[in-house]
């Protein structure tokens, strides 16, 4: 099976490489790749145009997945941004594909992040600094997950660096690091409703 996941962000970014880490966990026997398209409006327009060329290279299912927030100066909610999304489906006419998926993210990539204790854990800890995070249970409605994530690093790395950038959350780098330490079951994170659809997109008959 030849997986597409039509993403925000950008190539080698931190939205492709955690997307397709997970995708290829859940579904091993397949090949997976991601299509960042840059900002979510941007991700909106171009959707349509990229699933129809990716249905016809080959792929067998597309998921378009996608961050709640931000908002872009839209009405919150992830029903306003399926009707925002619709019109480039429609006109690449792909809307009514059966291997089209569509997964939103509440709020935002980094609430999946902060979801599993063990996973931040094991990333955090330095052999004279180990430390313990519980596991997050309300990660789906945080406000600002990645604002979250950046004060935990800067809490638990700071003092450890010469440079107290040694310490910060670099997505590029720490993004996928924290998924790969995810256990085997996904823990914490395969509770969160989001993650669960974002699996059902990937293994559900099309």
């Amino acid at each position: 099976m030849k997986v597409g996941i039509v993403c925000e962000g950008r190539l080698a970014g931190e939205d492709a490489q955690v997307l397709e880490h997970f995708a290829r966990r859940i579904v091993p026997q397949a090949t997976v790749k991601a299509f960042p398209q840059g900002t979510k409006p941007e991700l909106f327009a171009k959707a349509g145009d990229v699933a129809k060329s990716l249905f016809d290279t080959g792929h067998d299912r597309v998921v378009i997945v996608w961050d709640i927030l931000p908002r872009w100066e839209k009405p919150d909610g992830e029903a306003q941004d399926l009707l925002d999304l619709q019109p480039s489906l429609v006109n690449a006419g792909v809307d009514t594909h059966p291997c089209l998926y569509k997964v939103a993210i509440h709020k935002e990539l980094e609430a999946w992040l902060l979801a599993d204790g063990a996973a931040l854990s094991a990333v955090l800890s330095r052999p004279a600094h180990p430390v313990t995070i519980k596991d997050n249970k309300n990660a789906e409605t945080e406000g600002n997950a990645k604002k979250k994530l950046e004060k935990l690093f800067e809490l638990h790395n700071m003092p450890f660096g010469p440079q107290p950038s040694q310490g910060s959350y670099q997505p590029k780098l720490a993004a996928v690091r924290i998924a790969e330490k995810v256990p085997a079951n996904f823990g914490q994170l395969g509770k969160l409703k989001s993650f669960r659809h974002f699996g059902r997109a990937l293994t559900a008959p099309c």
